[in-house]
This record gives structure tokens, C-alpha cells and sequence, in this order.
């Protein structure tokens, strides 16, 4: 999400980055590999022969809300489960390698080199770093190991010709909370954003531009802090600006206190969440009762395309994993990484898979690619950085139920376009 209109905007196409980053830290710089071939999760009857297909995945999987995020590895490794009980991909057993960086840049990078100087793998798929391939983005370009997939908030997914994004990307992704509000009938959208990360308050600037391209009003954003002993003066000030939608672009727990205390103010507008932090405990919690979910990879419930393979091979294969919008950016990015091989292999590639495979593939998958309409349509071209459509799946909590009053296909806004991004 990047515009080039307020102008405090262009430096900040970190945004999505920064709000994020609170929902998913943590990490050790540790690892762990899911095992090549039919052993790796039982079921199924594939055999596979090829040489193994390793694939890293770098991310902030332990830790501060690591339960959470980790649920991106948890859901790539399932996958790579499922692909291998069926006889791998042409053949080849896939074997993912997940390196825990406890969001710390300098774990990350040492992780990463790890992985392709040590582990050789073809490829990072479904990373969850939040922002942190700032740090090491150079350097897999400069080895030719492409980046697929993954949470797509850092920058690098909306400028790197070497990143393909197979959810929103911090250019697309503040559309999907302006556009809940004018899903859910309100007509003024605003924010509380994390006092504790500056990047947080790009988050604003954002938000105004597709608040603006909706027809929406936009009262500025206000930063709230977890040590606050007290959120009344943002209340009433959101309250006073006429805001009956606001995003929650804070750590959760912030998040809850914040809305707790509008509430005894009598302030309750429609409260909007991320879910790449969502667990089952927080649907059930009345602090959340009425509150929309603006989703940057496809719902995890319900039966929208391609849920129910997601949820049988999540049950199989990895059936304590916690079950969010993180889960299944992880889950499908590796359906991309296999439908690129797939793409390659029936262009005539042979023997060992290569990181200049996945390239061929990918490049070979053709414009506004949406993996059979499950995802945004997305191009990738080289040379140039990815090109998305502005989409998203959008929740509700009733009752203390997850619904999805708008359906579980994606929503795109045809005609609005992300603001340019700066490199």
C-alpha cells in the first residue's frame, strides 16, 4: 500500500510492514525440516524418484505472537506433506527447511545465507518476517534464489523484481481495510495505529488515499500505546471526527484494551482487524463481538475455493496448527511454488529443479495469474516487480462465530489502483 499523494506517504511503504510486524515477531535463528518424500506425513500412495526439491522459509515463528505467525510454516509444511504423499512434484519429494529468525534483522540474514549457502535451497517460499527482507533482499538477488510468496508486508514485495507476492503487499493491502468499512455500511473510516513503531503511523497516510478513492471519510489516524493506562482522549477524540469504522493497527492485546474502554464510553463503532493474528480464543472473546476481518490471503474457514484441500491436509498433516489468514499465505504459497514447477516441467524442463526453474515457471504463468480464482490475480514479468489486483476476503464475528456476510471468494475493487511504490 503506497500512494504517492499525502505527502508525508512516499517514504512509508513500510506500512503494512510496521502494523504487522506487531502481529507476528518472534523467532531463534533455530530450524527445522519437514522430511522429503511419502515419510513426511503419511497418507497417500505417490512415489516419488526425483532428486529433493529444498525450499526455505524464514520467519518470526517463536516468541511474541510466534504462535500465531508461525502458523505461515506450520500451513507450507503441510503442504509440502500433502504434495509428497501424492509422489512429489514430477517426481520430486519437496523438503522445506523453516529457520526461526525471532525478528532480529541480523538472525534473518544469517538465516537466509544459511539457507542458500548451506542448504542450497532453489528457493525462500512463504516467509514471515514482517519487514525484515530489508535485510537480506540484496542478497538473494545478488545469489539468483527468487522470494514466493509468503506475508508480503515488506517493501521489498512491491518494488524487488526478485519478490512474487502471492497475497496484498504493503501497496495493496490498506485497501482491504478502508474497503470493510464501505462493505459494512459506514461511511467514515479511521485508525489507531502502534505509538511503539514508527513506521506504524504510515499506516495513516494509506488509509486516507483509499478511503478517498471509496468515497469514504477519513478523520487522522491516532497512535495509541500498549503502557497506556488509558485510551479515553483517542476515544473521544475518533468519537467527536464522526469515525464509525476503525482499524486496529496495534498488537492485539492493545488492540482489546483500546476497545474496551470506547466502549465504556459508549463509543462502538465497527472495529476492523487483521486475522494474520487470529486464533480461535479471540472469536469467542465478546471484546471482538460485531468486528470485521479484512483478510490479506483467502479465509481459512468456510467454503471458498480451495478451503477444503487447505483444511483436510491442515487436519492430516499438521492438526495442531493454529488456523488464520497467515496460515493459509503460507499454504498458498506453496501451491504457487507447485504450480510454477508444474508450469515448467510442461515446458520441457528436465532433471534436478533449479532456482532458474521456479524463475522459467513463474515468468511462464501468464498475466493476472489467480492460481484458478482462488487468489488476486497477480503478474509477474522479469525484470520488473510483481503487478497485483487491489483484492481481499473480509469476515465478521457473530455471535461468537466466524461469518463471512460477503461471501468467501475474494472482493476486488476494480478501477482503484495502489499508489506507485518507491524503491
Amino acid at each position: 500500500m503506497r500512494l504517492r499523494y499525502p505527502s508525508g506517504i512516499k517514504a512509508g511503504i513500510v506500512l503494512a510492514a510496521a502494523a504487522v510486524a506487531l502481529a507476528a515477531c518472534g523467532s531463534s535463528g533455530g530450524s527445522s525440516t519437514s522430511a522429503p518424500s511419502g515419510s513426511s506425513g503419511g497418507g497417500g500412495s505417490g512415489a516419488t524418484s526425483g532428486s529433493p526439491i529444498k525450499i526455505g522459509t524464514v520467519g518470526q515463528y517463536s516468541g511474541f505472537a510466534g504462535d500465531t505467525s508461525k502458523a505461515t510454516a506450520d500451513s507450507l509444511v503441510a503442504w509440502s506433506k500433502a504434495v509428497n504423499a501424492k509422489g512429489g512434484i514430477h517426481g520430486h519429494p519437496v523438503e522445506v527447511i523453516v529457520k526461526d529468525d525471532q525478528a532480529v534483522a541480523a538472525k534473518s540474514l544469517a538465516a537466509v545465507k544459511d539457507l542458500i549457502e548451506n542448504d542450497h535451497v532453489v528457493a525462500l517460499v512463504g516467509n514471515h518476517e514482517s519487514g525484515l527482507d530489508s535485510t537480506w533482499a540484496k542478497y538473494a538477488d545478488s545469489k539468483g534464489v527468487p522470494v514466493v510468496g509468503g506475508v508480503a508486508t515488506g517493501a521489498a514485495y512491491s518494488t524487488d523484481p526478485n519478490f512474487f507476492p502471492i497475497g496484498n503487499t504493503n501497496l495493496t493491502g490498506s485497501a482491504a481495510y478502508s474497503n470493510a468499512a464501505k462493505l459494512f455500511g459506514k461511511s467514515s473510516v479511521s485508525l489507531v495505529y502502534c505509538a511503539e513503531v514508527p513506521a506504524c503511523k504510515q499506516a495513516d497516510g494509506l488509509m486516507s488515499y483509499f478511503a478517498n478513492a471509496l468515497g469514504l471519510k477519513h478523520p487522522a489516524g491516532l497512535a495509541i500505546s500498549a503502557s497506556s493506562p488509558s485510551y479515553a482522549a483517542q476515544c473521544q477524540n475518533l468519537k467527536d471526527a464522526g469515525a464509525d469504522a476503525v482499524f486496529t493497527a496495534t498488537a492485539r492485546a492493545t488492540a482489546e484494551s483500546f476497545i474496551k474502554q470506547c466502549a465504556t464510553q459508549g463509543y462502538k463503532p465497527l472495529f476492523i482487524d487483521s486475522p494474520q493474528n487470529w486464533e480461535a480464543s479471540a472469536t469467542t472473546d465478546p471484546v471482538w463481538e460485531g468486528a470485521a476481518l479484512a483478510s490479506d490471503a483467502p479465509l481459512w474457514f468456510g467454503d471458498g475455493p480451495g478451503t477444503a484441500d487447505y483444511l483436510a491436509a491442515m487436519k492430516q498433516y499438521e492438526p495442531t496448527a493454529v488456523l488464520n489468514s497467515s496460515g493459509t499465505a503460507g499454504w498458498y504459497s506453496g501451491k504457487l511454488f507447485e504450480a510454477a514447477l508444474d508450469k515448467a516441467f510442461d515446458n520441457g524442463a528436465t532433471g534436478d529443479v533449479t532456482s532458474q526453474t521456479v524463475y522459467d515457471g513463474l515468468y511462464a504463468l501468464g498475466p493476472n495469474f489467480d492460481l484458478d480464482g482462488i487468489v488476486a490475480p497477480v503478474t509477474y514479468t522479469k525484470g520488473k516487480p510483481a503487478v497485483q489486483q487491489v483484492c481481499a476476503w473480509y469476515a465478521q464475528v457473530k455471535d461468537g462465530k466466524l461469518t463471512a456476510p460477503h461471501g468467501y471468494d475474494r472482493i476486488c475493487l476494480d478501477g482503484i489502483k495502489p499508489p506507485p511504490a518507491s524503491s
